[in-house]
């Protein structure tokens, strides 16, 4: 009795270490990856913003809207679902875990290509009709292959995550990043906004690639489709999650894309689309920190879940909450100092969007608090909150987005921005007190 009295906290200890180590490692890949990717993006934004100037600049980001509201579509649940069901399950039934990812890509690859399509076919309309920009049509049918490499990407690098492989994805996403930036950069100089749009689909194409080849690594090669009825009731589940978490994002891209499509509207309004577009690759650059972190983090939550460790559960989240905010406010504050030099490097007509980015750069840290507290709910299974919350996000960017665009113009959509996620950080953190005060087992 003594022993066992005496060995308990040791025993605890070295869980604790274990936690904070497999959090440390696979943070560290993840955040090597995150750098080389989003510095490579952030340098081939930049090449692209002064050789396309702002008009041209915000046309290729309004088809990266309007594709992304496609890909969403598509199935954009289905990537966050494989990382939680292969997460949990990679430990205890690997074969499951293996089911889930051969089950997620072939959903993929057929909801892909049926949107892609389906861009395809409303590409004219939608130009004419919504964009007010009949000459993007065909920069909108290219953009149809994003949709398909994007959906398909989006499920394999989710499975990655899942089965915890942040050193490959680092060298995938460095892969990827190269690609990104050679193929744009070459594209706008050969074919302005359309060679763009080619390059970014040639870069997608190109990581689907490089992630079917690393992905092959971690799947059994034994049959895996014996249990029927286990295959039927897994289908069910991840539809329902996938489903749930599609929903949520399709509200959300909606919301945006209402955004864009309101600044858009206003006189000269891709120019203002080219300055919040240049304003948000650097708020993706804050962001890129705790992003780095977000897929270890939801990978090893959904895994203490599966495994009922409630102890290491409550640590790995409490050293997240204190690492993803001490990341993000020193440099948005920097940021915000500096912020017309910052926009500068875009170009010297991009420098009048300094305010939109102090607005931003402030908005980081309820994004991070928003994304973070987030994977409480789906790390425990509990997506229909999280589709509430998403739903709550859309609604009230949609309405800022409708009264500040026509007076603010860019700096109104930033408005908008930070109190719509200003305002579900302050639900989720009201909900997540509530979930780790009674419920205290990951269960």
């Amino acid at each position: 009795m003594t022993t066992a009295t005496k060995s308990g906290p040791a025993i605890a200890a070295m869980r604790g270490d274990s936690t904070a180590m497999r959090f440390a490692v696979g943070a560290f890949w993840a955040l090597v990856g995150a750098v080389v990717s989003r510095g490579l993006t952030l340098v081939s934004s930049v090449v692209a913003g002064r050789l396309l100037g702002t008009t041209g600049f915000g046309e290729i980001g309004m088809i990266q809207s309007t594709q992304g509201l496609f890909g969403i579509v598509a199935g954009a649940g289905l990537g966050l679902a494989a990382t939680k069901f292969v997460a949990e399950s990679r430990s205890v039934d690997p074969a499951k875990a293996a089911r889930c990812v051969t089950l997620a890509g072939r959903i993929a690859l057929v909801s892909g290509t049926l949107m892609a399509a389906v861009l395809l076919a409303l590409s004219g309309m939608i130009a004419a009709s919504v964009l007010n920009a009949p000459q993007l049509t065909r920069e909108l049918q290219v953009a149809a292959g994003l949709v398909l490499f994007g959906t398909i990407n989006g499920v394999q690098t989710g499975a990655l995550v899942g089965f915890g492989a942040f050193r490959t994805l680092a060298v995938l996403n460095g892969i990827r990043g190269a690609c990104l930036c050679v193929a744009l950069t070459a594209g706008i100089e050969v074919g302005g906004v359309l060679g763009g749009v080619i390059g970014l689909v040639l870069a997608e194409a190109s990581a689907v690639l490089a992630n079917h080849v690393a992905l092959r690594r971690f799947l059994p090669g034994t049959a895996l489709w014996r249990d029927r009825a286990a295959t039927r009731s897994e289908l069910l589940t991840l539809c329902r999650f996938g489903g749930l978490s599609l929903l949520g994002s399709i509200c959300t891209m909606s919301a945006m894309w209402f955004a864009n499509v309101m600044l858009v509207a206003q006189p000269d309004g891709y120019a203002s689309l080219g300055v919040f577009s240049a304003a948000e690759r650097w708020r993706q650059l804050l962001l890129f920190l705790p992003a780095s972190f977000s897929p270890v983090i939801l990978t090893m939550l959904s895994n203490l879940h599966g495994t009922n460790d409630p102890g290491a559960y409550r640590r790995l989240f409490g050293l997240n909450l204190a690492v993803s905010i001490a990341v993000v406010v020193i440099p948005s504050i920097g940021v915000m100092l500096c912020a017309p030099s910052a926009m500068a490097l875009f170009g010297d007509e991009y420098r009048q969007g300094g305010t939109t980015l102090v607005i931003l750069s402030a908005s980081s840290i309820a994004v991070v608090l928003n994304n973070l507290l987030g994977q409480i709910l789906v790390s425990r299974g509990a997506i229909a909150g999280r589709f509430a919350l998403d739903v709550l996000l859309a609604g009230i960017l949609a309405l800022a987005s409708w009264q500040l665009i026509p007076v603010y113009r860019e700096e109104g959509m930033a408005l908008g921005s930070l109190i719509a996620f200003a305002a579900t950080s302050a639900v989720l953190i009201a909900t997540t007190a509530y979930l780790m005060r009674k419920h205290g087992s990951p269960r």
